[in-house]
């Protein structure tokens, strides 16, 4: 079952505008000047926010929601349907991935390892803690299956143990290949160079 957030697009803006605050415009804004002028694919695209930064003629996404894709292509994104373990990426020189890797936690390797073979770059932002809400276990529970993070793929079980310190997170970003990784707000951003790169 997805959680309200996931319900629609705009309740998904508002929820994220509501989580990150400020934070939400720097990663994005981060993303778009590490990507310059490069053609941008980001997974787990959700409404394509992300495409307001880049711009449509450098932005294309996949999702697995179908409210948030036909969204996005009604806004005039090159976002389609698509499962990222399974489905073909478009040409692209970087690969995006923002909030996704506590979604697919104990997959995230493989996630990293397909981009890597997809694309020269790759752009990680994930959030230290997945959860934030201080509560007991069984409350945690039910606040993540009506307000949280609840996306209906992944359960609450695997996703609730993306728990790090800030040095953890960063030295476990490393371990899967990162060549570079700094805090950004709330959030740890890695770098990967992906086994199509080149220097542009």
């Amino acid at each position: 079952m997805r959680s309200l957030m996931y319900s629609s697009p705009q309740f998904y803006t508002f929820s994220l505008r509501a989580i990150h605050g400020k934070d939400l415009d720097r990663r994005y804004r981060e993303i778009a000047k590490i990507a310059r002028h490069r053609r941008v694919f980001e997974v787990g695209c959700g409404p394509a926010f992300l495409g307001r930064y880049i711009g449509r003629e450098r932005y294309s996404g996949m999702d697995i929601n179908e409210r948030f894709v036909r969204y996005a292509v009604k806004e005039g994104y090159d976002c389609m349907v698509g499962g990222i373990f399974k489905d073909e990426f478009p040409e692209a020189d970087v690969g995006v991935a923002v909030d996704v890797l506590h979604h697919i936690t104990p997959r995230e390797k493989e996630l990293i390892e397909r981009m890597r073979e997809s694309f020269k770059e790759i752009i990680v932002i994930e959030p230290v803690c997945a959860f934030n809400v201080r509560l007991p276990e069984s409350l945690r529970k039910l606040w993540d299956s009506v307000f949280g993070d609840a996306d209906g793929i992944n359960p609450f079980e695997n996703r609730q143990r993306w728990q790090f310190t800030e040095k953890e997170l960063m030295e476990y970003m490393k371990e899967m290949g990162a060549i570079r990784t700094y805090i950004l707000g709330r959030d740890v951003v890695a770098i990967f160079k992906g086994r199509k790169h080149r220097d542009i």
